[in-house]
């Protein structure tokens, strides 16, 4: 078990099973906020923007053996290109609970289809290329923010509404950044010892979303490839 957040803190769930390991961050008082913004680097192109954390809050994602029940956050994103989308890397504002940017190791994503308006089947899990996790420079709860780099093997996805399902892999609990602005549907929350996959309304009360991008390429269309193959076959000519 982990110790407590400092007594500015109040936390969203107060009771013995969260006593030491709190579900979520709420501001009393006001974050202590540096807007540096962040500066971890994107591979590819930026393809999906969920929009920059307001610190109004962080939700808990750990995975077991961390934390001894796994948690999982998700959100749901939209391609309108309609080639799809090769997607290659995964970014996000975190802080951990008492551990400095760093700390970390790895990061599991998955994505499901949708179903409505809420997550569906999964229908990908990423491969691990590279992690790391690179400070901010701005606070939240008197914590140090970090940006989540996360490079997985490319994972094409054709034209559609999808969710994202993720969790860093770590020491202890961590809080995935929110922001008050719902961009399409609301996040979503996967706790094991809070009753599985449901709304993040279904326990925190509002709607939120998360903060994240996704980057990667848009796939090429065919008259691209057949441009590509003329080319190719003219210098072979020359």
């Amino acid at each position: 078990m982990k110790r407590l957040f400092p007594v500015a803190l109040v936390l969203c769930f107060v009771g013995a099973v969260f006593a030491t390991e709190p579900t979520a961050l709420t501001v009393a008082g006001g974050a202590n906020i540096n807007l540096n913004g962040g500066t971890g680097g994107i591979a590819g192109d930026l393809l999906w923007d969920n929009g920059d954390t307001d610190g109004t809050n962080g939700y808990s994602n750990a995975d077991a053996g961390a934390f001894g029940y796994r948690r999982t956050c998700l959100d749901d994103f939209t391609i309108t290109d309609p080639q799809g989308w090769e997607l290659t890397d995964f970014h996000s504002y975190q802080i951990w609970n008492t551990y400095a940017p760093g700390s970390g190791w790895d990061y599991s994503l998955s994505f499901r289809a949708d179903n409505g308006g809420t997550p569906g089947a999964v229908i990908a899990t990423a491969t691990t290329v590279s992690y790391s996790e690179t400070a901010t420079g701005r606070f939240w709860f008197s914590r140090p923010e970090y940006e989540t780099n996360y490079e997985f093997a490319p994972i094409v996805l054709g034209p559609g509404t999808y969710w994202i399902e993720g969790n860093v892999v770590g020491p202890e609990n961590n809080f995935w950044m929110i922001k008050s602005s719902v961009t399409g549907s609301e996040c979503w929350v996967n706790y094991d010892d809070l009753g599985g996959l449901q709304s993040g309304t279904a326990i925190f009360g509002v709607p939120k979303d998360l903060s994240f991008q996704l980057t990667g390429t848009i796939v090429p269309e065919p008259a691209s490839f057949l441009l590509l193959g003329l080319g190719v076959l003219a210098l072979r000519r020359r």
